[in-house]
C-alpha cells in the first residue's frame, strides 16, 4: 500500500494542527508534525534566513519518514502539518526571500490533496513562536498571491467540524 498525502497550508493559529489530528482520526492517517516547533523549542529562538533551507529539508524528510511508517502499518493517509512549502511562504513573509518557493511548489504538486486553512478562527498565542494576527494575515496573503494561482488548493473555513466535513467531501475515495 502506498499512502496518499494531504498537505496543510495556512498561517499561524489557523487550526492546521487541530485539523491534522482530526483528519488522522477520521480517515485514518498519520500526521507528519511540524519541525519548526521543534526547532524553536530545541534552539530557543526563531529561525533566521540561514536556517530556512534546513527547516524545509527536515520537514520534507519528516513527511517521507511518516510515509514509510504509514506504508508499513497499511495506514492510507499521511497529513503533512504543514507542507514543507510553508517554510518557503515564511521565508517570503519574514525575509522577503523566495529562494525555496519553486522547490516547495514542486514538492507540493505531488500531494494528493492540498488544504488551505483560512484565518477565520480566533488567533491564540502559543507562548513560543506566534507573532500575531498581522503576520497570520500576511501569510494568508502570500498563499493567495503566490500559491493558490499555481496549485489546486481547497480553502477551508468555519469550525473544525465544518473543515473536516468539507475535507472529507472533497477527498476522492476517502473511505
Amino acid at each position: 500500500m502506498h499512502p496518499r498525502r494531504i498537505g496543510l497550508l495556512g498561517g499561524e493559529s489557523t487550526g492546521k494542527t487541530t485539523l491534522a489530528m482530526a483528519l488522522a482520526d477520521a480517515l485514518p492517517g498519520f500526521v507528519a508534525e511540524e519541525y519548526l516547533r521543534d526547532f524553536v523549542r530545541d534552539f530557543g529562538r526563531v529561525p533566521t534566513l540561514a536556517d530556512q533551507e534546513g527547516i524545509f529539508l527536515t520537514q520534507q524528510m519528516t513527511v517521507q519518514t511518516v510515509m514509510r511508517a504509514a506504508a508499513h502499518a497499511q495506514v492510507p493517509w499521511v497529513i503533512a502539518d504543514p507542507l514543507p512549502l510553508m517554510t518557503a511562504v515564511y521565508s517570503v513573509v519574514y525575509f522577503n526571500d523566495d529562494s525555496l518557493l519553486n522547490t516547495g511548489l514542486a514538492n507540493a504538486a505531488a500531494y494528493d490533496v492540498l488544504l488551505w486553512s483560512a484565518p477565520d478562527i480566533e488567533w491564540v498565542p502559543d507562548g513560543e513562536q506566534r507573532d500575531g494576527p498581522d503576520y497570520r494575515s500576511r501569510v494568508d496573503h502570500v498563499i493567495a498571491e503566490l500559491i493558490n494561482p499555481v496549485l489546486p488548493l481547497t480553502r477551508l473555513t468555519g469550525s473544525l467540524d465544518e473543515r473536516v466535513a468539507h475535507t472529507l467531501q472533497t477527498i476522492p475515495n476517502a473511505d
